[in-house]
């Protein structure tokens, strides 16, 4: 039989064949690089603009560009945080459904073990989500850098969101890219928990449309719920939106990360030991 990483690397050669993961990409590169177009792009041509000598301002830079911390128009970015557990899903975690509803399984169980299945799955799964959510932050990044300066943030004109207190402020101020790099692996680990969802629920229901909408959903509901009770610092939308990290500690947000992602991942691994038992 096939061994674990023999299925490991079929799932990944199936992910960089998938329609459904350069889907995924396009959208979130479409709001990347029409706001990339409609800001950095006009203030590369106005350099100076923004800059009087006389007044405190400083001239365009990548940092007050950048998709993940540019000011207005702000509807890209709104609209990329809160698609973004349909994107994570939709990129690989929907073919669980698709290879039960094809048999693919069937055919596969014949020649390897279950578990290898599904641990393959995950890690495909949760990668494809990572990378769809952070390729296109990447990539309108790179756009900045290419057209504009890399003035570091001057924590004194209160243009950017970042305080000392803030979640990584300190590093914002003193060593801006290690703090996107960061922000993007942050980005890129959340992606786990809609995912983790998404596949926890592949084992129950057998609709794409609803495992692709579910994590959505129950993110949105959760965060319209904590805004109720004045805890919307706790909900994904605000957490990986770089401009609200005056609100976010550093240890909350890792341990939200970790638990809701070990909760649906540990259910999902458990449900294919007790499926496995049948």
């Amino acid at each position: 039989g096939r061994n674990m990483k023999a299925v490991l690397k079929i799932e990944f050669q199936r992910l960089f064949r998938s329609v459904t993961f350069y889907i995924s990409l396009g959208i979130g590169l479409i709001l990347t690089m029409t706001q990339f177009v409609m800001v950095g792009l006009q203030e590369s041509m106005h350099i100076l603009d923004a800059y009087s000598p006389k007044g405190i301002s400083e001239p365009y830079g990548v940092f007050s560009s950048y998709f993940g911390m540019a000011g207005p128009p702000l509807v890209y970015r709104q609209i990329y945080y809160l698609i973004l557990p349909i994107l994570a899903v939709f990129a690989y975690a929907t073919t669980f459904c698709a290879d039960h509803n094809s048999g693919y399984v069937k055919n596969l169980y014949t020649r390897t073990n279950k578990k290898y299945y599904y641990a393959a799955k995950y890690i495909v799964s949760c990668t494809a989500g990572g990378l769809v959510a952070t390729i296109p932050l990447v990539v309108n990044l790179i756009a900045n850098m290419m057209v504009l300066p890399s003035l570091k943030p001057v924590a004194a004109l209160g243009c950017y969101a970042g305080n000392g207190i803030a979640l990584w402020g300190d590093i914002f101020y003193t060593h801006p890219y290690i703090f996107m790099v960061l922000y993007l692996i942050l980005i890129f680990f959340y992606q786990f928990i809609f995912v983790s969802l998404a596949l926890l629920l592949s084992t129950w229901v057998n609709n794409r449309f609803l495992i692709t909408l579910f994590p959505f959903l129950l993110n949105y509901f959760s965060y319209m719920m904590l805004s109720f009770i004045k805890r919307a610092k706790y909900s994904p939308i605000i957490i990986m939106d770089m401009t609200r990290i005056n609100a976010l500690r550093f240890g909350p947000v890792v341990l939200e990360c970790v638990c809701l992602t070990v909760l649906f991942g540990g259910l999902y691994f458990w449900k294919q030991k007790k499926d496995e038992g049948l």
